[in-house]
């Protein structure tokens, strides 16, 4: 199939396809979770999890704390200047990773850990070293275990990089948005560019291997030319992976981002155009595109598991080592196990009573269905792999997965029509184009979505262009 290069997206389809819609970093969606699951729910989950000694796990650490709060973050975060905040935090977050080592017992093995936030580097070194210890101490890291941590440039220094090297983190996550001066005024985060290019460099210096930057399009004050001298800087530098995140404006849910001006922002149409230019850029400097928004180089392991149908997704981003159960720790952190969604509260005050009274912090949660998990895996095919093997579903499933998806079979047929996706031999796969449309097509699956269910809900999602 030829690869789409056109930094000019057809504005008929752009009009047509730019609604709101889920990320899909989950199915079902977070919004769709409920309040009557608690603590005692998600406990049952891990014990039920904990008798499989042999599959591995992967963790999360979430870190709400920030410095300062930039105006287009929709992260759940909190602002202090006093480092100090975290020592306290860092001692219910071991409280609630002993709780959680406590149930699963003997299941110990760890394929993935991720630290995010906030601003993770917003800890102090000896915090950091806790950190570490409060997670290795009760679990083993498997020696390919990827080992990750998001950076904030600006308040990142090289001592940080040394300990971080030397507690065997592996992966880096670079936040630099875009590298425009105007455009991060616009946003409320000021940035030299040298310190995130002179922290790459050092990076490498110290052996990292794993980089990743993170970019924004669809921000106020962007223009076309303007990100094009961004993608090129980041181009010369050729981090490993490149995660280009669609912007959110959501200030309904984050008040904070009312202080972006809204007359800034691209329109839809020059959005479009800012995803399609920068892809293109990608793709002619010999990255490799992964799923929705995420470009790698093509030795990387992630575009080898693309390239062999076996990328995952998870609200840590696209992985090759994604365990089927994962555990978040730390305010609003999110679990999956044992076919369970579970989160943790997202409030600091009321994190920190669950946790002192010693109990689980878990407030919304579900337990899969049947059903969520035939259309799960459908959705998770299309977002990672951008194909969907019906024939492969049906065995999976035991179902006759064309007749089970009937309806959304007849529903894709305005895909097939706008040259996005295909369907031969019980195989939907998108095409070039339809790549960019993937949440579109996904949504497709989506029960929740369907205007006609039970008890449906209104809930704002981001738009999908």
């Amino acid at each position: 199939m030829t690869e789409f290069h056109d930094s000019h997206l057809p504005e008929a389809l752009v009009k047509k396809y730019d609604r709101p819609g889920p990320r899909y970093t989950s199915y079902p969606t977070a919004p769709e979770w409920s309040d009557q699951y608690g603590p005692e729910e998600y406990i049952t989950a891990i014990k039920n999890a904990a008798k499989d000694l042999n599959e591995p796990l992967s963790f999360y650490l979430h870190v709400p704390y920030c410095q300062k709060r930039c105006w287009f973050c929709g992260c759940n975060t909190m602002v202090s200047r006093n480092v100090n905040v975290a020592d306290d935090y860092l001692g219910r977050v071991d409280r609630e990773t002993g709780m959680v080592a406590e149930i699963l017992g003997e299941r110990k093995n760890v394929s993935q850990f991720h630290w995010g936030g906030g601003t993770p580097s917003f800890l102090t070194d000896s915090q950091t070293k806790r950190a570490f210890e409060i997670f290795s101490q009760r679990f083993r890291l498997l020696p390919d275990a990827e080992i990750s941590i998001e950076l904030d440039p600006r308040v990142t220094g090289q001592d940080r990089v040394v300990l971080l090297k030397s507690l065997g983190f592996n992966r880096l996550s670079f936040g630099i948005q875009d590298f425009n001066h105007e455009v991060q005024e616009a946003i409320g985060r000021n940035q030299e560019e040298s310190l995130g290019i002179g922290l790459y460099e050092f990076a490498r210096k110290e052996g990292f291997t794993g980089i990743n930057f993170d970019l924004i399009y669809g921000l106020p004050k962007q223009t076309i030319e303007g990100f094009q001298q961004t993608i090129n800087k980041v181009i010369a530098l050729r981090p490993d992976r490149i995660a280009l995140y669609s912007y959110a404006h959501l200030p309904e849910g984050k008040p904070h981002q009312k202080k972006i001006d809204i007359s800034s922002l691209p329109t839809p149409e020059v959005k479009a155009e800012l995803f399609a230019r920068a892809r293109q850029l990608f793709i002619e400097s010999g990255y490799r595109q992964i799923g929705m928004d995420h470009f790698v180089l093509p030795g990387d392991e992630l575009a080898i598991a693309a390239a062999h149908g076996k990328l995952r997704r998870n609200f840590m981003g696209y992985t090759v080592n994604a365990a089927r159960d994962w555990v978040g720790v730390g305010m609003s952190s999110i679990s999956y196990i044992n076919d369970n969604f579970a989160q943790n509260l997202s409030g600091i005050n009321s994190y920190s009573a669950a946790i002192d009274s010693g109990k689980m912090a878990t407030y919304r949660g579900m337990k899969l269905t049947p059903d969520d998990l035939v259309r799960q895996h459908a959705i998770m095919e299309l977002m990672c792999n951008f194909r969907l093997d019906l024939n492969e579903s049906g065995r999976r499933f035991n179902i006759d997965a064309g007749e089970y998806f009937a309806e959304e079979l007849c529903q894709l047929a305005g895909f097939i029509d706008d040259g996005l996706i295909t369907i031969e031999k019980g195989i939907i796969e998108t095409t070039p184009l339809g790549k960019v449309f993937i949440r579109n097509i996904a949504m497709t699956f989506d029960y929740y979505l369907k205007t006609n269910r039970p008890q449906k809900r209104r809930v704002q999602f981001s738009r999908t262009i």
